[in-house]
């Protein structure tokens, strides 16, 4: 656009009032000079020929956009308007206009012709952008190395390394997949040396020698599918991260391997080049597009086994070159884990290296794969979220355990991030554990946390006695986490009702559901004469107290109100001001919701939320009580004596409340939401433990829609 040109031409004036225009040529450029009451308002130009168009306002000069730009900067007041609003053009400019540019208008007015023409314009530069974006990508693909000549094989190695003898069902011969050579029962010999082959005994191929296992039953097996990561070098600038779609097969005379690439992480060596604003960039397989930065896939990256290679030149310049001995030493040992976890967490925490490094070398195998796997992607609230200390130096300091014998233990049995949690507890508390305690509280994925103010009853051991007796005898169908919440209930209860907590009748009941139903009941009785009292200073005074025990609680709820509150025609959520009327919502429907003080603890550490659902036609008469986690998820919807009327007329309602929860989530909620997310998967699979059809089809819905809004909580 000539510029300099165009600024020399003097606007020409308009003859009539109101919002009009007048033209100029210069060359192939038609300059629009737009009045509001014989103002200059702006001036417009577009190359009839290009359709290049800009604008200049004397506020601020030239700048790029269109007449509806230039006409207001907010183009969505002019979107809608018909051709009649713009600005009047004097008969012969119009006409001049059309004879100009050629473009094709339905109403044949000038301004429809100068819509359209920036329009291709518009599109040829966005159409000329991307071409030029999809060559760059695909030129840099084209530097990446190809895979190495033994990867299959080595892969096979890795993921398998057991081969097969198939019976042909026609001729009765075996063909091995190690050599590919057919051999006749008679010649084979079985491992344990019987004669008559079986389906799955181990024999020895007669051409290769190779121990290998007979099927008589099938002709082909095939693993699901792996993964494979392959580092490797670029340019001088760059190095890669392949992940690699792997499956191994067996068929007739043969194993094979199949391998497609899914994922490409570039690392930039930002030291060589501190112009870089990022220092990876990923790139995920699209059959459609090729190499693209969308993930219309959903791909992910999985556990897998690293190729060896020589890591320290590759990675040399990057910020994750800290890797390169843990990756050398874990690709030799040929150990499968997220691998990309684990080059992530090296790029963000100094010293995470050395901590993976020495799992691998002390051989916590278990605890490797869970510490990588809670390792969090650049950009997550949380880098780390497992029970290590991955910023102490000392080993006592990353365990948080400073009895050595106790790390030993975990390696020694195995252990994970379950077992780092109990022999924490163990080093705090002060008292042994024995081994079939802690596997029966891992096996039943009850965490320390869960018998906190318990000790003072029983110990570890009998609370898991205790539970498990109570699953047996009252509880049948349910999980043990779920038996031991009702006994935590239970003595919640017993304490608010003033028992007499020493004695074992009461803290340890033979009959637990026996005596919970009862002291609900008593506890309800309790809270009814409260309310049959009707005396205002007596209300105050409990409210008062439960602000004492918990005084940050009725602030949080106050805080959640905008958020968590919705409505449609026939429901409404609606959040309670105060603790009373959680307790007033709980006696009227016959629950525990506001019988135990657990709940209002939840509230102040902002496990869980208390919500009340309502119907229209009855704002204030109790329908359901719900617990909900900040990210979404409903935990518990109670109605009447813990009932679930009419819940399949209520989930619709309920998973759009969840939707409008998602949109208004903070941060603060998403950081919240994190760290509720082992504990979201265990109450889904506790649902299907249970079997219970109603409630597994009542809930699961609302749970799997929890999942997806963490998925995408886990993409912003």
């Amino acid at each position: 656009m000539k510029r300099k040109a165009i600024e020399r031409i003097k606007p020409k004036k308009p003859e009539g009032k109101g919002l009009t225009a007048t033209l100029q040529e210069l060359g192939e450029i038609l300059i629009l000079n737009i009045y509001q009451a014989k103002e200059l308002l702006v001036r417009y130009c577009i190359n009839c020929e290009t359709g290049e168009h800009e604008y200049w306002k004397e506020q601020h000069g030239w700048r790029k956009g269109g007449i509806l730009n230039a006409l207001n900067e907010d183009w969505r007041d002019w979107e809608w308007r018909t051709y009649d609003d713009y600005p009047k053009l004097q008969g012969k400019d119009a006409n001049r206009i059309k004879e100009l540019i050629k473009h094709r208008a339905w109403n044949n007015s000038p301004w429809e012709r100068i819509n359209g023409l920036e329009y291709s314009y518009n599109s040829e530069i966005r159409e000329r952008c991307e071409t030029n974006r999809k060559m760059k990508l695909m030129n840099l693909m084209r530097k990446v190395p190809g895979r190495p000549k033994n990867l299959r094989e080595w892969f096979f190695e890795q993921a398998a390394g057991e081969d097969y003898m198939f019976r042909n069902r026609e001729t009765k011969e075996f063909a091995c997949t190690n050599c590919g050579e057919s051999s006749w029962p008679e010649e084979i010999k079985r491992q344990d040396g019987e004669k008559k082959i079986r389906h799955n005994d181990m024999v020895f191929c007669p051409s290769c020698g190779k121990l290998v296992q007979a099927k008589t039953r099938t002709d082909h097996i095939e693993q699901k599918w792996k993964s494979c990561y392959l580092i490797q070098p670029v340019d001088e600038d760059t190095s890669v991260i392949r992940i690699i779609e792997a499956k191994v097969g067996w068929d007739n005379g043969r194993h094979y391997v199949e391998l497609g690439d899914e994922i490409r992480i570039l690392l930039y060596k930002v030291y060589s080049n501190r112009k870089l604003k990022k220092t990876y960039k990923i790139y995920y397989e699209d059959h459609w597009e090729g190499w693209t930065k969308g993930n219309r896939k959903n791909l992910r990256a999985r556990e897998g086994y690293l190729y060896p290679g020589e890591f320290g030149q590759i990675l040399d310049g990057t910020t994750y070159s800290e890797a390169t001995k843990v990756l050398e030493y874990l690709s030799k040992m040929g150990k499968e884990l997220n691998y990309n976890r684990l080059v992530a967490g090296t790029g963000q925490m100094k010293g995470y290296a050395q901590k993976i490094e020495y799992l691998a070398k002390g051989h916590f195998w278990n605890l490797l794969r869970d510490t990588v796997g809670c390792t969090d992607y650049p950009g997550y609230p949380l880098q780390y979220y497992g029970p290590l200390d991955m910023r102490e130096e000392s080993i006592e300091g990353m365990f948080r355990i400073q009895d050595r014998q106790k790390i030993n233990r975990i390696r020694d049995e195995h252990g994970g991030n379950r077992m780092v949690r109990w022999m924490q507890y163990s080093d705090e508390a002060g008292q042994k554990i024995s081994k079939e305690t802690v596997q029966r509280m891992i096996k039943n994925e009850i965490e320390p946390s869960s018998i906190q103010g318990l000790e003072k009853y029983m110990s570890p051991q009998k609370i898991m006695n205790y539970i498990e007796r109570q699953k047996k005898e009252q509880y049948a169908g349910m999980t043990a986490k779920d038996v031991l919440e009702e006994y935590k209930d239970y003595l919640s209860m017993c304490e608010a009702c003033c028992k007499n907590m020493a004695d074992e009748m009461v803290y340890r009941p033979r009959e637990l559901k026996r005596r919970h139903d009862e002291v609900v009941v008593e506890r309800q009785q309790i809270q009814i004469l409260k309310e049959l009292e009707n005396n205002a200073e007596e209300k105050e005074a409990y409210a008062q107290e439960m602000r004492q025990k918990f005084p940050e609680a009725e602030e949080i709820l106050k805080e959640i109100k905008s958020r968590y509150e919705y409505e449609d025609e026939e429901y409404k959520i609606i959040v309670p001001n105060t603790l009373v009327d959680i307790v007033k919502e709980g006696r009227a429907l016959h629950h525990c919701a506001g019988s135990s003080e657990r709940y209002f603890d939840r509230i102040e550490s902002r496990e869980t939320y208390i919500c009340f659902l309502r119907r229209q036609e009855a704002p204030r008469i109790p329908f359901y009580t719900i617990e909900v986690e900040p990210g979404g998820t409903i935990r518990q919807h109670r109605s009447y004596y813990d009932e679930e009327p009419g819940i399949e007329e209520i989930r619709v309602f309920l998973k759009s409340w969840q939707k409008a929860i998602r949109k208004r989530l903070t941060e603060e909620d998403k950081k919240l939401a994190k760290i509720s997310k082992i504990k979201r998967e265990a109450n889904i699979a506790e649902l299907e433990e249970k079997k219970n059809t109603r409630v597994l089809q009542g809930l699961a819905e609302d749970f799997l829609e929890a999942e997806e809004i963490e998925k995408e909580l886990e993409a912003v």
